[in-house]
């Protein structure tokens, strides 16, 4: 200010100072007159602050040089204007040869060239400019399934021996292999450097093979594949499957799903930046958390929407995978805790021991039952556990998703579960029996509450773990369901991960140069 003193606006909205009044020209009335400010004029006791926007530009896009790079890549400069058909045609099975390359991800054979520069002389004949013939020419490409798809098929110019082409497994070749591999961790084409070594039959070789692999995932383009990853692996479209329903908590903004859903992909990048091992999906002293979820745990954290690392001190409940909103809400009701669907989520994501299918004539829990109203969903299970057609199920399922009882439908902290009561018809929400959090697991051990589960994950259950993690990695990066031809690869990766200590990135260095990725 005038005085030498800062102001900061997060300490307090202090006013700006008030315009000088204009002149007001003799026999009008001031009292009137118009003013910068409406009475009473602002005061340090009641502060204003105005901030006036006069104007905002956009420019885009930003082109330093016509034509843009964009065209000139495709269209590359002639050496020289062409002075017949021929000159043309020869001009356009250059771009062409270059273009379908990149498009296909691998070298155009003469058979495909030719086809596709007849199709430019068919509609060169008709259009009424080169630009518009080359255009339609182009568009043929990027409609064909070689750019839409990524096929591996053996070309007319692979050698092999009759057992490889009639057999139903076959190597790779270098392309093919840069293709899947560059889909795999960065979600896009290959670059040059793959190209390049891929043209040079270089990339298959296993030294450079491990090198590129950790170059890519030290690429920006490597978030791609642990944004998808996460999404695939821990359901993270489940979220959008829950409506939080506005009389349980009417003051749940929708807006935090995407800050969940954010925090499971930012917890499983920051162990794959840090190198970090695999068990802390388990249980850590961490997590990755925004203004926005540190407030909706009722934790001090950033400041701002970005995610940051923050050490959890003595709320270490919200460390690794089960503490996360993410998990709790999308496998809730929108009401309850629902430890069904907690457990399900548990053994089929983290165990890879996914409990069969509900008989088709078993009818749900009905909550606006009468029989039901009042009782928390632990004691509703209890009674859907003594029908015989239930129970035997329910006995290896319910014991897992009891620990998490102390979270409600949107993972906040509850000592009483949340019920509903129906009383006339009518039905009224309202606090249950205190939170029974404690549970016997199928193999009788006692545990009471998340943080004695995830402490019996991570010591009991880690090859369960393991094979879990490598199964769900090898489905993505593979494109395709699993089944027994690679029951041997997935047992030699599960001993490499458990051996580097859980640790992602060797996982997928090791995965990269398997049988089972370097075959089709």
């Amino acid at each position: 200010d005038a005085d030498g003193k800062e102001l900061r606006y997060s300490d307090r909205p202090y006013a700006v100072p008030p315009a000088k009044k204009k002149p007001v020209p003799k026999g009008k009335n001031t009292e009137t007159s118009a003013t910068a400010y409406p009475d009473p004029p602002p005061t340090p006791e009641n502060p204003r602050l105005d901030i006036v926007i006069e104007s905002v530009e956009f420019e885009s896009p930003v082109i330093t040089t016509w034509p843009p790079k964009s065209h000139t890549e495709i269209l590359f400069p002639r050496e020289a204007k062409p002075q017949t058909s021929a000159d043309e045609t020869r001009y356009v099975q250059d771009v062409l040869r270059r273009f379908m390359a990149r498009a296909f991800r691998r070298p155009v054979s003469d058979v495909e060239l030719k086809a596709t520069t007849e199709f430019f002389k068919r509609i060169r004949a008709e259009s009424t400019s080169f630009d518009e013939a080359i255009r339609e020419t182009l568009a043929l490409v990027l409609v064909s399934p070689h750019f839409l798809y990524i096929v591996e098929t053996r070309g007319d110019h692979e050698a092999g021996s009759s057992e490889e082409r009639n057999g139903e497994v076959r190597r790779l070749n270098n392309f093919e292999l840069a293709t899947r591999l560059s889909y795999f961790l960065w979600s896009s084409m290959p670059d040059d450097r793959l190209f390049e070594l891929a043209e040079n039959n270089q990339l298959s070789q296993a030294e450079i093979l491990d090198q590129e692999v950790r170059r890519m995932l030290s690429d920006e383009r490597a978030s791609e594949f642990i944004s998808r990853f996460a999404e695939q692996w821990f359901d993270l479209g489940a979220l959008d499957r829950v409506a939080v329903n506005p009389e349980f908590y009417p003051d749940f903004d929708n807006d935090l799903k995407r800050h969940m859903a954010d925090q499971a992909r930012e917890f499983l990048a920051e162990i794959v930046r840090s190198d970090s091992s695999c068990l802390n999906l388990l249980e850590s002293d961490w997590t990755m958390l925004n203004r926005p979820l540190a407030k909706h745990y009722g934790l001090s954290g950033p400041r701002s929407t970005a995610f940051e690392r923050v050490v959890l001190g003595d709320e270490k409940r919200r460390g690794g995978l089960l503490g996360q909103a993410v998990f709790l809400l999308s496998n809730s009701d929108g009401e309850q805790a629902h430890p069904i669907k907690r457990a399900v989520w548990i053994l089929d994501r983290l165990l890879d021991s996914p409990p069969a299918p509900p008989p088709p004539d078993v009818p749900e829990l009905d909550p606006e039952s009468p029989s039901l109203a009042g009782l928390s969903l632990k004691q509703q299970l209890a009674l859907h556990r003594n029908s015989e057609a239930c129970g035997n199920c329910h006995r290896g399922i319910d014991p897992w998703g009891v620990p998490l009882e102390n979270f409600n439908a949107v993972g906040l902290w509850q000592t009483e579960s949340t019920v509903r009561r129906i009383s006339q018809g009518k039905g009224k929400v309202t606090r249950g029996a205190p939170v029974d959090a404690t549970s016997q697991l199928p193999d009788g051990t006692e545990i009471n509450g998340l943080s004695e589960l995830k402490t019996y994950l991570r010591e009991n259950r880690r090859e369960l773990f393991a094979r879990a993690v490598v199964r769900r990695l090898a489905s993505y990066a593979l494109g395709r369901s699993l089944d027994l031809g690679d029951r041997k690869t997935i047992d030699e990766l599960t001993t490499v991960f458990i051996d580097s200590d859980f640790r992602l990135n060797q996982l997928i260095v090791a995965l990269v140069k398997s049988d089972s990725f370097l075959t089709k």
